[in-house]
């Protein structure tokens, strides 16, 4: 996706941190539930860092990306956090953690076998009691098609977008999502951009099998949001002893 590459200098007006404040001590409280003494942890996948700027609070946190301009975005964000360039499919940050934090990310992955591959290196990462947890956009059983918008005005520069998502084909496992970008610069100029993605789409029941299959009992956990609508759970997977 363009936002995540060439337009990824607008992600913080696009998406700005203050809005992840709710959502990530929601995340926290589950996390202490599975794991009441995490004292570091790494994230897959972390874009821009917005969780992390809260939760690296609580512990220490390594930030992994697959873009380098999305961690150029974090790491002014973070510049207390070490930063990693790297597919979580495959990373390898050579020591093991607490917890393995997955957000939003692990949404792109369309394909079993690229689940697979993640959680199996996210246990390579992990203590003999270290805690795996994702937090999946959506499931089957959650999935609603829907149109948001949002974006702010700071330092001079503004940036408001549409999201519309989908199910094309409810038999499959993808979902499609369209963006429309309006982004104007200090100087008042305008630019319009356009983007597309194709993300994820299974059953807990898949996700509870694919996380067992590589060594983790699922334990799903409602997250409510106040203002966000729609269903959603987390996912605390536990090491199977």
């Amino acid at each position: 996706m363009k936002l995540y590459k060439e337009l990824a200098n607008w992600w913080p007006l696009m998406s700005p941190h203050t809005e992840y404040e709710e959502e990530a001590h929601l995340f926290l409280n589950i996390m202490r539930q599975y794991h009441p003494n995490i004292q570091d942890a790494i994230e897959f996948g972390s874009g821009g860092g917005s969780n992390a700027f809260y939760l690296k609070k609580f512990f220490s946190m390594t930030l992994t990306d697959l873009s380098e301009d999305m961690l150029r975005v974090s790491r002014e964000l973070n510049p207390d956090c070490l930063h990693m360039q790297g597919d979580m499919r495959e990373i390898d940050a050579g020591r093991q953690f607490d917890m393995v934090f997955i957000h939003d990310a692990i949404t792109y992955f369309t394909d079993k076998n690229d689940l697979r591959a993640v959680m199996k290196n996210a246990k390579k990462h992990l203590n003999p009691e270290g805690l795996l947890f994702i937090m999946p956009d959506h499931y089957t059983e959650t999935f609603e098609a829907r149109t948001s918008d949002g974006g702010i005005d700071k330092d001079g520069r503004g940036m408001r977008y549409l999201e519309w998502s989908y199910d094309l084909d409810p038999e499959d496992h993808v979902t499609e999502v369209e963006y429309a970008y309006v982004m104007r610069e200090k100087d008042g100029q305008i630019t319009h951009e356009s983007d597309s993605a194709k993300c994820g789409l299974f059953s807990m029941p898949e996700w509870e099998g694919l996380l067992r299959e590589a060594g983790f009992n699922a334990h799903f956990e409602r997250i409510v949001f106040s203002e966000e609508p729609g269903t959603y759970f987390a996912i605390a997977a536990t090491q199977i002893k």
